[in-house]
């Protein structure tokens, strides 16, 4: 076999490989099964952070097609991945974009990932926390010019001609309704301003001290 070939052969494999990862897929059809470069699956899996179990699903795939993923090959390609994926950065990334992860690091990295990883994930917590105050804070507004509206349309029933005695009282009514349901979502509004301002002071700190 040429140089050239095998050059061509491993490519096509790799190519495989990954296409069928970035599908987001286990299976492998019968090509994928016969080209397949095992140690760059495995590696691939490992930077990926998925579960060693992994393998099994290829060894179903290809046995129905009289093909035997090299194990061995495999599972070195996946701890070299993993030595990628454990690294407390990418720990701290999976945390802050609010992300899960499968607890498959090694046992010499698995202590910093973890540290890494719940710093990330106050930072996520911390944004989500702002954002949610932002987002009711933003409906209460909502709320409040909805109230302002039904309050002038009352104002101008209430001296509009003809209005009998008992219809003017009862519109008296629902204003000082209205202006005490007024009342009680400015308060809210202003309550969530001064918990918002804590909010974001919390999240400037947590930005300002990461490490990673």
């Amino acid at each position: 076999m040429t140089e050239s070939h095998t050059y061509n052969r491993l490519f096509t494999a790799a190519m495989l490989a990954l296409l069928a990862l970035l599908q987001g897929c286990a299976t492998l059809d019968k090509d994928e099964c016969k080209l397949a470069d095992w140690r760059l699956i495995g590696f691939q899996d490992g930077v990926a952070g998925k579960s060693a179990a992994r393998v099994g699903e290829y060894r179903e795939d290809c046995a129905k097609h009289a093909v035997v993923p090299d194990l061995d090959a495999y599972r070195a390609g996946r701890e070299e991945g993993l030595q990628q994926y454990c690294i407390a950065s990418n720990g701290y990334r999976l945390g802050n974009a609010g992300r899960s992860f499968a607890a498959v690091c090694p046992t010499a990295l698995e202590a910093d990932f973890r540290e890494a990883y719940n710093a990330g994930r106050k930072l996520y917590l911390a944004r989500s926390t702002v954002n949610k105050t932002h987002s009711t804070i933003k409906q209460r507004k909502q709320t409040l010019t909805t109230l302002e509206d039904d309050r002038a349309q009352k104002l101008s029933a209430l001296i509009a001609d003809g209005l009998k005695a008992d219809q003017r009282v009862m519109i008296i009514y629902e204003l000082n309704e209205l202006q005490q349901e007024m009342d009680s979502v400015e308060d809210e509004i202003v309550d969530l301003e001064h918990d918002l301002a804590k909010q974001q002071t919390r999240l400037d700190q947590l930005s300002r001290i990461n490490a990673y």
